[in-house]
């Protein structure tokens, strides 16, 4: 099997042209929840809309207070009360958290630094032009991007959403197959006795979801023409094909082998640890995204290879980087550059236990990154990772 450098590889994915559309729809809000937006979310409105109080207290301008000393007070002021075109020299609203200035009020002085005399307010403690008032835009502002495109939604989302009055969204829709590769696997939904349940696909399935719709074609035995099978009736279906396993050279490892005679395969391999074996083909002009039969390989192998072939098809820049400082040191005392996991707490990078099969040890991660040979990365360098969708 031939390795190519990885960023050759990167290379070779965005400049291939595949034959998918950019395909999406809109939908409801509500059910977008988790799924990856193709257009940026624009803000209509301005939160708040207009300047409102911070605090319960008493509406002023400021210099009326260092003019005067004591206001008089003409109202109140409540969250549904309309805006009140003028303040007038010498005069005080009260006025509740939420309720809106009057337009030429600057500063609320709070009830704890007011006293009421008569018809009159008098202030003490410190009072400070421009507290205690939210101004029009603070928290979002007109024309502002709520969501980027290439972001997934989040429940946070929605009570912005709902208060911008944006109820639908449009999503990427992409139809995924996936399968995986081996006699000794089994079915993950109706797994047989004395074989290794596929425990791989379920975690992509899930991931694949975010992006459109996935099909799940079970587990092609260690046989070409199988393999093959497995690949052509994804290409009914399917606008990209997700192969779990089966990826190195060997005698029974026989997905590039039923690519290249149904397509090509754009490389076979990259010179890195965890993800050598990762690779990506095009049949049809589609294409087919070839994972390791470890978990920690077929991962990474996906975020490094699957998100550049996404990111191709959806023309968003869908791989997010972090800058991060080693937790302690790294030797990479390996025949090759190599991939690590990550759990990026704050500024922190806390590197995990390296192997390519560790479940446990994926778990905690949320990032990676790739080291050089026979290099010591020092506690505190600052090195650039991956993070995980």
């Amino acid at each position: 099997m031939t390795l190519i450098p990885i960023d050759e590889a990167r290379k070779t994915i965005i400049r291939t042209s595949f034959s998918v559309d950019k395909k999406e729809k809109i939908i409801n809000i509500f059910q977008a929840v988790g799924k990856i937006v193709v257009e940026d979310v624009i803000a209509k409105i301005s939160i708040p809309e207009r300047p409102l109080s911070a605090m319960d207290g008493y509406a002023i301008r400021y210099d009326d207070y260092l003019k005067y000393g004591k206001l008089k007070l003409v109202g109140k002021i409540y969250p549904n009360t309309p805006e009140i075109e003028e303040l007038k020299e010498g005069e005080t609203y009260y006025i509740t958290t939420g309720g809106p200035l009057p337009k030429n009020a600057d500063t609320v002085v709070p009830i704890e630094n007011s006293k009421i005399e008569g018809d009159y307010v008098i202030f003490k403690g410190d009072v400070k032009k421009g507290k205690n008032v939210r101004e029009e835009g603070e928290d979002v502002k007109a024309g502002q991007v709520l969501i980027s495109k290439g972001e997934e939604i989040t429940p946070y989302h929605l009570g912005l959403l709902v208060q911008q009055g944006i109820l639908n969204v449009k999503i990427s829709d992409i139809n995924f197959s996936i399968f995986a590769n081996g006699d000794e696997i089994t079915n993950f939904e109706t797994p047989e006795k004395g074989k290794i349940v596929d425990s791989i696909s379920p975690i992509l399935l899930k991931i694949l979801e975010k992006f459109g719709n996935v099909r799940y074609l079970g587990v092609a035995r260690d046989d070409l023409n199988d393999v093959m099978g497995k690949i052509e009736k994804a290409l009914e279906f399917s606008d990209i094909i997700i192969s779990i396993g089966g990826s190195s050279v060997g005698e029974k490892d026989y997905v590039k082998k039923a690519v290249n005679k149904l397509g090509e395969i754009l490389f076979e391999g990259v010179s890195i640890n965890v993800i050598k074996r990762g690779s990506v083909g095009k049949i049809n002009g589609k294409p087919i995204i070839i994972l390791p039969g470890q978990v920690v390989s077929a991962v990474t192998s996906f975020h490094e290879f699957g998100l550049l072939v996404l990111s191709n098809i959806l023309k968003v820049n869908l791989k997010k980087y972090v800058k991060s400082y080693l937790a302690e040191d790294i030797y990479v005392n390996h025949t090759m550059d190599s991939l690590y996991l990550f759990t990026v707490k704050g500024n922190e990078a806390i590197p995990l236990r390296w192997g390519v099969g560790l479940y446990s040890v994926l778990t905690k991660a949320n990032a990676f990154g790739i080291l050089k040979r026979n290099v010591l990365y020092r506690k505190g360098e600052e090195i650039e990772l991956q993070l995980f969708i």
